[in-house]
């Protein structure tokens, strides 16, 4: 097993600083500002899905993975029903 440290601080680091997008997912607003929300996010998605193909991740790595992204959001404030959903939109993408 190739071993990538800091890769899930790598993600974890662009979740935590796209908090515009997540902090409307919670409340589900329609602001003027909603298509750039979503644009952000569907940034996200697609470099999760890129990573998740240019890297064999098995089961454990996956969990630490989204641990990892998990406390990094906490940690930089976001609230705790913003941070689950963002990893259970994130989780089926490391498929």
């Amino acid at each position: 097993m190739v071993r990538r440290p800091g890769s899930g601080r790598v993600c974890a680091g662009d979740c935590a600083r796209r908090r515009s997008p997540f902090s409307n997912l919670a409340a589900e607003k329609k602001t003027s500002s909603a298509k750039k929300d979503q644009k952000k996010l569907n940034s996200l998605v697609l470099r999760t899905r890129k990573f998740a193909q240019q890297h064999k991740l098995n089961i454990y790595t996956k969990a630490k993975l989204l641990n990892t992204i998990k406390w990094e959001m906490r940690d930089a404030g976001h609230d705790e029903a913003v941070v689950d959903e963002v990893v259970t939109l994130i989780a089926p993408l490391l498929s």
